[in-house]
């Protein structure tokens, strides 16, 4: 058996390297970007940096602040309406996954008629895109800003589906995430730390995945809390920048699994943030693997700060891993979903999308009907 793993663009990390933006734009050819994000981005500023750097560059810009959270292909239509309106040639997207995976999208329509849809199926396609991407995170979670994949809704089909394209360059800036609030704070933190959990887990870990996953969890298990706690640690937000940078590096390959079917059936029902379900569905998905991956969830048992004696069954291991999630969640606040007010029948009611959703496909664990709705019974029951 052979393993593949690679990384779709180089990342520039360090506190203002948000600075470089415009250098990096115009050394792609570009002459005019369009800037995406939501209007929380720009209220809080950080707009504004990327568009001073492009300006010093001489790099002419237009703005698109139509990004909501989960968004559909509507948004991605809309996108990019106004970049082939304003004659853009590359895409700059700042915000969290849902900005990046707008600006991933977008550049599909710049070379490929629309509408954005054509593109964006429940078994993800490969465009070959032309206009330069460009991703600026202001989260420390998605690791969105190195992988190919973007994830956009379709409300027509009541799902979260997925398309993969060509992205540039990664900017990742630590300075850029200290505006982000506690809760969401935990919440991407989480997500980084499913990504990489899941991506070991995987039916196609590879040895990369590996190595960056498991110094993600690491890094996650020391530093988020840490940086839900004061917003203003920068020692934490720069270590979760780059856990979650890892973790995305992590899952481009082989990646996430039924946690992260979960999280999508939970967001197209419920409209919950993609975060929260990976966080409130990842104590559950490990221990179901554990058995079959006893070696690999000793991995991250161990990467989470766990004692071992090595002698610990692949069950027991799923068990103490699960039990220090919720161990984290709890500290930081996260709400369980009885708390949110979604019942008992409302959640097991996801069983159908979690098991269709292709991403369940990559679990070592066959997802049946009867597997998810235990599956999600668990993870209902499991964190009150």
């Amino acid at each position: 058996m052979y393993r593949q793993y690679s990384q779709p663009a180089p990342v520039i990390f360090g506190k203002g390297s948000i600075s470089i933006l415009g250098e990096k734009a115009k050394e792609a050819g570009c002459k005019k970007v369009l800037c995406v994000f939501d209007k929380g981005i720009e209220a809080a500023g950080i707009v504004d940096k990327a568009i001073a750097s492009l300006k010093a560059a001489g790099v002419d810009y237009a703005t698109f602040s139509g990004v909501h959270a989960d968004p559909s292909d509507a948004v991605i239509d809309a996108g990019a309406e106004v970049a082939l309106r304003e004659g853009c040639d590359g895409l700059v997207g700042i915000g969290g996954g849902s900005s990046m995976d707008s600006a991933k999208a977008i550049s599909i329509l710049l070379s490929n008629p629309g509408p954005a849809k054509n593109y964006i199926l429940a078994h993800p396609i490969y465009v070959d895109t032309k206009a330069p991407v460009f991703l600026v995170p202001t989260t420390a979670g998605t690791g969105s800003e190195v992988t190919k994949v973007a994830v956009i809704s379709r409300p027509d089909t009541n799902g979260k589906w997925s398309v993969f394209i060509n992205t540039t360059l990664a900017i990742v800036d630590p300075e850029l995430t200290v505006t982000l609030p506690p809760e969401y704070t935990a919440s991407t933190g989480l997500d980084a730390l499913s990504h990489a959990a899941e991506a070991i887990t995987g039916i196609n870990w590879n040895h990369h995945s590996d190595l960056v996953g498991e110094a993600a969890i690491k890094k996650i298990a020391k530093y988020l809390k840490r940086a839900y706690d004061d917003p203003n640690d920068m020692e934490a937000r720069y270590e979760m920048a780059l856990a979650a940078n890892w973790a995305g590096l992590a899952f481009n390959d082989p990646i996430t699994h039924v946690g992260h079917s979960i999280a999508d059936a939970m967001s197209c029902a419920f409209h919950t943030s993609h975060g929260y379900g990976c966080a409130i569905a990842l104590p559950e998905s490990m221990a179901l693997v554990a058995p079959l991956e006893p070696d690999r969830m000793a991995m991250i048992a161990s990467a989470l700060g766990l004692s071992l004696t090595g002698s610990e069954s692949g069950e027991k291991l799923g068990q103490m891993v699960a039990d220090k999630i919720r161990d984290m969640m709890r500290s930081m606040n996260v709400k369980s979903p009885k708390e949110l007010g979604y019942s008992r029948e409302e959640f097991l009611a996801l069983w159908e999308a979690t098991m269709t959703n292709h991403l369940a496909s990559y679990c070592p664990v066959h997802i049946t009907e009867d597997v998810a709705k235990e599956l999600l019974a668990k993870v209902y029951d499991t964190y009150q």
